[in-house]
């Protein structure tokens, strides 16, 4: 705004007004234009924000009514902020105009001299470039402010729909990956009392039926104890025969990384990754186990095994039996053979005598992805966040641009450029820039997302971190978007340039 009235400066120069009350207008301009922006982004952020994350955590947790609080600390701080990063940029913007002359800010700047390009350096390239787009390619690399003004305000944008976007993938996602990577199983059996060989006999005729094969195991709930603190947990007790291809039949005991851990020994656990991190525990640590009779047993970590819903700790039967006395399994996995559906073995086992429930596994995938879907909500603020951006930065870098290239514009109109080709002589530049800022914006995205990820903490929901490819290819078509419908908006400001006044004499 300050180049923009670079000639209004020098006038008021030229009529004796000082320095100080010249840059007071300016002053005054952004300064209040930084305390509104402040008043409104605190009202937004701390009510409009809050209150979409509290919906979404309220799909998943049973919690009060939202209370919102004025923090009159943070408002200072924020207000502060956002007055001073204003106002010192229009400082320092006015402090280099005012050290001119009236009479030489009074004329245009003289324009920046161009100099060679990269790609005239590449011949077979430069060559096949028309005038046009090596005139294009030689704006772009001119105005150094301006060139990375602009790839990082778009980056940015891409960077934030390639979070929201992320966001998504990555916790939409979740209970696919748990039941298709981590855990195999179809049905799961809860019964009242311990599978004794008659029960058993009855689920194996049932294999007849659909049933592929099932694993008896014995489920409970204890506190883990660990140098951040205690947790419940979901202790599964394993059966001292059941070998590591049976066992890898219905879970992938795997770290993060992706290497194998086996089946824990006598004295030995495996506990999942969430719980582990929140409590403190590495691989090789003693931790214990409490139950509600405040009985205690120790044992060492085999390994951090990856997971995404719930905390399991993984045993096996000698080990439980030391401190907990007979093992009782009472719960069990079960497999239906392929191109039968669970539905159909699921009412049969729940006619059996002792069984309390039968849960199928694809009914706990929709729920999940059910309440997963409130993530649309935080997607659509990340998108129009990103919109945002885009339009305050291809918008304030268009106009300048414009502004300074008036003569130049209204000249190559005078010369008989049709209204499609001057806008695109100006456009393709913004066109350009804003490739090279989605692509920037692609890596930065990455990186935002995995710390985003890392930040989300959930006691029983581990989310993963991934990006799908296509969600790469939404935010760059967004992105580019955005770009063109600003300069679609902007179009009318060629129009308005009059040739006439454009060309005619400073002096």
């Amino acid at each position: 705004m300050v180049e923009e009235q670079r000639t209004q400066i020098g006038v008021l120069k030229a009529l004796g007004y000082s320095d100080g009350r010249i840059m007071f207008k300016f002053l005054f301009y952004s300064g209040s234009a930084a305390l509104s922006g402040a008043v409104i982004g605190y009202a937004a952020g701390t009510h409009f924000f809050p209150w979409i994350i509290w919906t979404v955590y309220g799909i998943i947790y049973s919690a009060g009514p939202i209370a919102f609080e004025f923090d009159a600390k943070l408002a200072l701080i924020s207000l502060l902020a956002s007055i001073l990063c204003s106002i010192g940029a229009t400082y320092v913007s006015c402090n280099k105009e005012l050290g001119g002359h009236a009479s030489e800010l009074m004329r245009p700047r003289a324009p920046k001299a161009g100099k060679r390009v990269i790609l005239e350096y590449i011949p077979f390239l430069w060559k096949r470039l028309s005038f046009l787009k090596k005139v294009a390619v030689r704006n772009v690399l001119r105005y150094k402010k301006r060139f990375f003004m602009m790839v990082l305000g778009i980056g940015g944008c891409t960077a934030l729909l390639v979070t929201g976007f992320g966001l998504k993938d990555s916790i939409a996602g979740v209970a696919d990956m748990q039941y298709t990577e981590i855990q195999f199983h179809d049905l799961s059996v809860m019964l009242s009392n311990e599978a004794d060989e008659a029960f058993l006999a009855k689920l194996d005729a049932l294999k007849e039926k659909g049933l592929d094969r099932y694993l008896v195991y014995h489920e409970s709930s204890l506190d883990l104890i660990g140098s951040e603190g205690q947790k419940g947990v979901t202790v599964v007790t394993l059966p001292d025969d059941l070998t590591e291809e049976e066992l890898r039949e219905f879970v992938a005991l795997r770290t993060k990384t992706g290497e194998v851990i086996t089946k824990p020994g006598i004295g030995e656990a495996v506990v999942t990754d969430q719980i582990a991190e929140i409590l403190g525990i590495k691989a090789g640590d003693e931790v214990t186990l409490r139950d509600s009779d405040q009985r205690e047993l120790k044992v060492r970590i085999k390994g951090i095994a990856k997971n995404h819903i719930f905390n399991y700790v993984y045993l096996t039967q000698a080990t439980f039996e030391n401190a907990y006395g007979k093992y009782a399994p009472a719960n069990i996995y079960v497999k239906v053979s392929e191109g039968r559906s669970p539905g159909e073995i699921a009412p049969r086992i729940m006619r059996m005598d002792g069984v309390m429930s039968v849960s199928m596994t694809k009914d706990l995938v929709k729920r999940f992805n059910a309440m997963m879907q409130s993530m649309d909500l935080i997607v659509l603020v990340i998108t129009v966040c990103a919109a945002g951006l885009a339009f305050i930065v291809l918008y304030n870098l268009t106009n300048i641009n414009i502004t300074e290239r008036i003569r130049e514009i209204a000249t190559i109109k005078v010369l008989g450029f049709y209204s499609a080709e001057t806008a695109l002589y100006v456009f393709r530049e913004n066109f350009l820039l804003t490739i090279l800022g989605a692509f920037v914006g692609l890596f930065m995205g990455k990186w935002l997302h995995a710390f985003v990820m890392h930040e989300i903490k959930l006691e029983m929901v581990s989310f993963g971190v991934r990006i799908f490819p296509v969600s790469y290819v939404y935010s760059v078509v967004l992105t580019l978007l955005f770009s063109l419908l600003i300069s679609l908006m902007m179009n009318h400001k060629l129009e308005m340039i009059s040739m006439t006044e454009s060309l005619k004499s400073i002096d």
